[in-house]
């Protein structure tokens, strides 16, 4: 919603504002390898992880995330090594919010490194971490990842993107615009791609005072702008004690209805296709529930647990003996005990 005694939108539960086409570099041959990134927040509190700003670029992992961990300022994006796999990299900054706060981060990058200001003092170089321009000609989301469920709360009173490292003169005179009580327009635009200042108040779309700056929406209802349906099982895996935890809990919590559906089909069909058929039912309703979880904003829809879900059915399946099953249904009067035919007089 709008804030109704200053500029700026108030992230109170989950929700998302997102670009209505990329952001666009200045020159179709631009080959800056420096940007700049500024960001004027009041985190709701400090006690969560979320998402406040990302860039999202159709068919390439790299993903740049703005992120508050806790009190601190998280930024990620993905690389891809010498091999060709993809691995996270990331930078962060301790203590860089406080409850209520209102907060300038800078953000420089340039080939020797980014640099991060908090109300243009406190810089902290990260010599390792990059940032490249072309990671910022994408989408623009705001309030949560574009691809995953991490809404953030709080409130987002300002936004500048620059295809340049600003200077910390710069870094100093911007500072000083966007904390004057007066709107003014910024004295230095050279080099801004985009500058949201949230003046509308009131509607939908949020505009760029560059030109060349995508207008922004504010989504009607929320949800993840880019959640993938059915994320491949390659791109899930994490070799973490968690995901082990995640694919066990999975195939043990798909094993009892395995056991029911062998010995519900093993009442008219072979052992083996009672399995079978079992498996195949476990499958189809693991998938019809994954599809179903790309709709819904909270979970996550991915084959690792269809994978998973089946392996379970399978195994309740065939560790079951269904005679010995339906003897102990018929002894404690669940099932009718079957109908001994009457002997026949000679």
């Amino acid at each position: 919603m709008w804030l109704e005694d200053a500029n700026g939108l108030r992230f109170d539960r989950a929700g998302v504002v997102v670009s209505k086409s990329p952001l666009q570099l200045p020159h179709p041959t631009f080959t800056q390898k420096s940007c700049s990134i500024e960001l004027l927040v009041r985190p709701a509190n400090v006690g969560v992880s979320d998402t406040i700003l990302g860039f999202y670029i159709p068919d390439d992992p790299t993903h740049l995330l703005v992120r508050q961990w806790t009190d601190g300022l998280l930024v990620t994006h993905d690389s891809t090594d010498s091999q060709g796999k993809v691995k996270q990299t990331k930078f962060d900054v301790d203590h860089a919010f406080q409850t209520g706060k209102l907060v300038l981060l800078t953000i420089t990058s340039s080939p020797n490194g980014s640099v991060v200001y908090r109300n243009a003092t406190h810089p902290q170089s990260f010599p390792r971490f990059t940032i490249s321009p072309n990671e910022l000609a994408g989408q623009i989301v705001l309030g949560t990842s574009p691809a995953d469920y991490r809404p953030w709360l709080g409130d987002i009173r300002g936004l500048a993107i620059y295809a340049k490292e600003l200077t910390p003169a710069e870094v100093a005179s911007h500072y000083a615009e966007w904390s004057a009580t007066q709107i003014t327009n910024p004295s230095d635009a050279d080099g801004a791609i985009a500058r949201y200042r949230f003046t509308e108040r009131a509607g939908r779309e949020i505009h760029s005072d560059v030109a060349s700056g995508p207008t922004l929406e504010i989504a009607a209802s929320f949800n993840i702008p880019h959640k993938a349906m059915l994320k491949s099982a390659v791109k899930e895996f994490d070799p973490t004690r968690l995901y082990v935890n995640d694919v066990l809990l999975n195939i043990a919590g798909f094993i009892p209805l395995g056991v029911i559906l062998c010995v519900y089909f093993s009442r008219a069909r072979s052992r083996s296709r009672a399995i079978v058929c079992a498996t195949l039912f476990g499958a189809l309703l693991s998938f019809t529930i994954e599809v179903l979880q790309a709709y819904i904003p909270r979970r996550v829809s991915g084959t690792t647990d269809i994978i998973t879900n089946t392996v379970g059915t399978l195994l309740g399946a065939a560790i079951v003996n269904p005679a010995f099953v339906k003897n102990i249904l018929q002894a404690a009067k669940f099932l009718p005990s079957p109908k001994i035919p009457p002997t026949q007089a000679h």
